[in-house]
Parts: C-alpha cells; sequence; structure tokens
C-alpha cells in the first residue's frame, strides 16, 4: 500500500524525457497530444454499474496527480461517478443533445472531432474513460498511463485491446496491489493519428 504522498516521486514522461512529478507542476508534452489514463483489473475490467469496482488509495492518489489543473475529456457516466474539481476543465463527450451541467469548469461536447488536439494555456489533455470514450479515442492517444489491479474483477465496462499498438516504456510503480505503466503509441511514430 502506497502512503500519503508515495505517489510524490512517480515520473510521467514526456517525449522520451522523464520529468519527475513535484507538486503543482504540469507535464511538457508536443502540442497536439493526447494522454490516456486508465486504471483495469488483469480481466480488463475497468467499471460495473457506472462505478469502479474497487477502492485503491494509490491509484487514486495517481490519478489525482497526473490530472490535476489539467484537461480531462470523460464520458457522462464518469463525469458522473466522479467529483468534480474547481482547478480541472472537463470535456464531456456525450451522445445525450439534452444533456446540460451547470458547472465553469464543465464543458458538454458532442462530436469527438470537437475534442481540441492541444489546450492553448498549457495544459495537458487527458482521456479518462469510460468504455466507449477510450474505444474511441485511445488510438489517437501519444501515451497510455495504465494501472493494472493485480485481481480479477466482475464487471460490465472493459478496457480495450491496445497491445498491438502501444509499446511499454516504464513502468512508474509497483507494489503488492496494483502496477502503473506509461505505454507510448507505435502507430505514426507516436504522434497523435489524423
Amino acid at each position: 500500500m502506497i502512503g500519503k504522498g508515495a505517489c510524490d516521486n512517480i515520473k510521467i514522461g514526456a517525449m522520451h524525457e522523464s520529468a519527475i512529478w513535484q507538486k503543482g507542476a504540469g507535464i511538457a508534452l508536443q502540442r497536439n497530444n493526447w494522454n490516456a489514463i486508465a486504471a483495469m483489473s488483469r480481466n480488463r475490467v475497468i467499471g460495473i454499474g457506472g462505478r469502479l469496482p474497487w477502492r485503491l488509495p494509490a491509484d487514486m492518489a495517481w490519478f489525482k496527480k497526473a490530472t490535476d489543473g489539467q484537461v480531462l475529456v470523460l464520458g457522462r457516466k464518469t463525469l458522473e461517478s466522479m467529483r468534480i474539481h474547481p482547478q480541472n476543465h472537463y470535456i464531456v463527450l456525450t451522445r445525450n443533445r439534452t444533456y446540460a451541467l451547470d458547472a465553469p469548469n464543465v464543458e458538454v461536447i458532442h462530436d469527438l472531432e470537437r475534442i481540441p488536439t492541444a489546450d492553448l494555456s498549457g495544459r495537458s489533455i487527458w482521456i479518462c474513460g469510460g468504455n466507449t470514450i477510450y474505444q474511441e479515442t485511445l488510438f489517437r492517444c501519444r501515451y497510455l498511463y495504465l494501472t493494472t489491479v493485480k485481481s480479477n474483477y466482475v464487471g460490465d465496462a472493459f478496457f480495450p485491446i491496445f497491445e498491438d499498438h502501444f509499446l511499454l516504456e516504464e513502468i512508474l510503480h509497483e507494489d503488492d496491489t496494483i502496477i502503473i505503466q506509461r505505454y507510448q503509441n507505435t502507430q505514426n511514430g507516436g504522434h497523435v493519428l489524423d
């Protein structure tokens, strides 16, 4: 189990450069690149009934540290399963044309092509799920930051097969419960696919 603050030294790579994550610092990424961040079980489960099937403080600490102050792209159900943090900007991709949320840092879109290729204020764009969002965007991401929970779970949402398109670059953290790995997209030199 990771204690409080143990994620402070997990590395987050950018274009073959690793930078130690410092509290409050951003991730230097080349423009027009997206990151995907996900957690799945050994049997690829990512959710059940619109929720995570596990409560793992180390994984939650990692997710918060990596995405804090950034742009998060996610589906409606994923957004509704989490707390909205004022320092993040949320882009909700949904087919529900009547969906609206009264929050200054939440933008609702209905078309994948409306996801920005870069955030002009220098923040990183993180694809955060759920299942349909990963299926539609994963192969356009430069990096995949994947937590694998070292157990099998029952679920109704699964992470897509990605192994033929991504290469393991680095193990960022491992303990008895989880392993956090960074993969790079090997298609088109790792650049966002158009």
